[in-house]
């Protein structure tokens, strides 16, 4: 179990897949909101490769508007909506692979966007990255947040800021406004 740091539902527990994900720690959450903060109020947020989907609902907790997780472990999309219901909040939670999941949204514009895949699977970031931007599902002030363990290149031309940040082993990379 984790618990939400900040926001209206401080201190409350949501359920975590028992196997197949790791939850952001705490103390890289708690970093990661505290750099973003400004952003929050009124987002519409993508939490892709959402996991336990703390990220996300830790988003609706401080003032995210809506949020859509994605997950290709249905036990972790079970988990999400469990905890939607149980915060009271609402999600749409799709249970597909990130490109699938991408096709479906083609249509939608993110202001957030958190990626955390597996770490082993560092053509994802890139990849998922090429596609928001491409498909223009991105706000003119996006921010998205890149979580990673080990080295990551990652093509960062499509944003006009980016901050890195480390936390032990676990390094984050924020972006933001993309040039659409």
């Amino acid at each position: 179990m984790l618990r939400i740091i900040g926001g209206k539902h401080r201190s409350r527990l949501i359920q975590t897949p028992e196997e197949g994900t790791v939850p952001t720690k705490n103390r890289v959450r708690e970093a990661c909101f505290s750099a973003i903060s400004h952003y929050l109020v009124g987002a519409r947020v993508l939490d892709l490769f959402a996991g336990s989907g703390a990220l996300g609902l830790e988003a609706l907790s401080r003032g995210a508007k809506e949020a859509v997780f994605v997950d290709s472990n249905p036990k972790a999309c079970r988990n999400i909506k469990d905890n939607l219901v149980s915060l009271k909040e609402e999600g749409e939670v799709l249970n597909a692979d990130y490109l699938s999941a991408l096709t479906k949204l083609n249509d939608k514009h993110f202001d957030l966007v958190f990626l955390d895949p597996p770490y082993a699977d560092k053509d994802y970031y890139q990849k998922a990255i090429d596609y928001l931007l491409s498909h223009h599902m991105l706000s003119s002030a996006s921010v998205v947040v890149v979580e990673y363990e080990g080295e990551l290149n990652l093509d960062r031309s499509g944003f006009e800021y980016s901050k890195d940040y480390r936390y032990g082993y676990t390094r984050l990379i924020i972006l933001r406004e993309a040039k659409i």
